[in-house]
């Protein structure tokens, strides 16, 4: 058994990249996961891209630990904060996360060898590097293990049907760690991001700031006499912490903000040029939107 839980209790270092081909209503499509961890350095990455039908469905990579977060959703860094930042084992955070929400699409990052156990298999490798993969054939697929180590140890899977080519993978996982560290990338966090070479590379000054993930829903809405209670979802996305004291709301009618309140400030008591005096009352015609100071957008991304 391949297991990245136990790999995540073996090792300080740690990268596990999944990719998983599957059909669903006829319609074939893709996921990647990649897990990341430097327990040393407290930091760690999660990357997941799905693929359905040709079309990218969901796509996002995200470093964190420190105060300093940085995410992306298509090309360009963002740089994000965390208040209070705590930094938790990412293996052991999607472990603790799938057994609460099982239903859910999570990374397949244990993985039984013993499937292929009575298979006749071809061993070819390089003993100065300790390095060796096995090949075997079931009629079926085709099945790679890449082994290191003195005592070899799995370090890649890769299960093929149909052919050997790329788009012929089904299954594959590669592992990486601090004593085969072929593929970890804890130095483009400490280089690229916080060492500055992705702002020279980008012709930047500074990183974008992107916004709490913080959209309230209008259906989350009761009315009681004059006063209206809206009440929004915080995402799971949401992990890190932010200071209400750079965060603000605000009341939309006819398509302008009308009353704004500092959430730190608990309340406020708002006035238009019109005389009209806003205690962030709600009327059939307004809506509220999330207003980040700190990264000066709204959490909407509208203007």
């Amino acid at each position: 058994m391949v297991d990245a839980l136990e790999l995540a209790s073996e090792f300080d270092a740690l990268a596990v990249t999944t990719l998983t081909r599957f059909t669903e209503s006829g319609v074939d499509g893709e996921m990647v996961w990649r897990i990341e961890k430097d327990d040393n350095l407290r930091i760690r990455q999660v990357s997941n891209t799905v693929i359905v039908g040709g079309s990218q469905v969901v796509g996002y990579q995200i470093w964190d630990g420190g105060r300093d977060t940085y995410t992306r959703t298509s090309g360009e860094w963002m740089l994000g904060r965390d208040m209070d930042a705590k930094y938790e084992d990412p293996f052991v955070e999607v472990a603790r996360l799938a057994t609460e929400n099982p239903d859910s699409r999570w990374p397949p990052f244990r993985f039984d060898v013993s499937q292929f156990a009575g298979l006749s298999w071809t061993i070819t490798g390089d003993a100065l590097e300790s390095y060796q993969i096995a090949r075997a054939t079931n009629g079926t697929h085709e099945v790679y293990f890449t082994l290191h180590g003195l005592t070899p140890q799995i370090v890649g899977v890769s299960v093929y049907s149909g052919g050997l080519e790329q788009q012929d993978v089904t299954f594959s996982m590669s592992i990486s760690t601090d004593r085969w560290d072929e593929g970890l990338d804890a130095y483009y966090y400490t280089e690229y991001l916080e060492g500055g070479v992705y702002l020279q590379m980008s012709g930047k000054n500074e990183f974008t700031r992107a916004p709490v993930p913080f959209i309230p829903l209008p259906q989350h809405q009761t009315t009681s006499g004059e006063d209206t209670t809206v009440g929004g979802v915080v995402p799971s996305e949401m992990t890190h912490e932010a200071s209400l004291s750079e965060i603000e709301m605000h009341v939309f009618s006819g398509g302008s903000s009308v009353a704004v309140l500092l959430l730190s400030e608990g309340n406020s008591t708002n006035s238009t040029e019109g005389g009209v005096s806003w205690d962030l009352s709600w009327e059939d015609n307004t809506d509220i939107r999330i207003y980040d100071r700190w990264a000066q957008k709204w959490t909407d991304y509208g203007q």
